[in-house]
């Protein structure tokens, strides 16, 4: 038996991995891993290769401050 809520973000991503085959497992777990940070930005798919260029961009600048 598993317990996501009481994983680790590092736990749950090694939890998805290993069921990436069990669709009720897997999505079970990437809603635990999304809820855990509901401020989270949301990007949509239909975004130019310059918005997406800009996002990247900054997401780099962020990482390295």
């Amino acid at each position: 038996m598993y317990n996501l809520k009481e994983m680790t973000v590092t736990e749950l991503k090694e939890f998805m991995a290993e069921n990436r085959n069990d669709d009720q497992k897997f999505s079970e777990a990437l809603g635990e891993l999304l809820s855990r940070n509901p401020n989270r930005k949301k990007y949509t798919a239909n975004q130019s290769f310059e918005e997406v260029r800009k996002i990247i961009q900054e997401k780099i600048k962020e990482s390295q401050n």
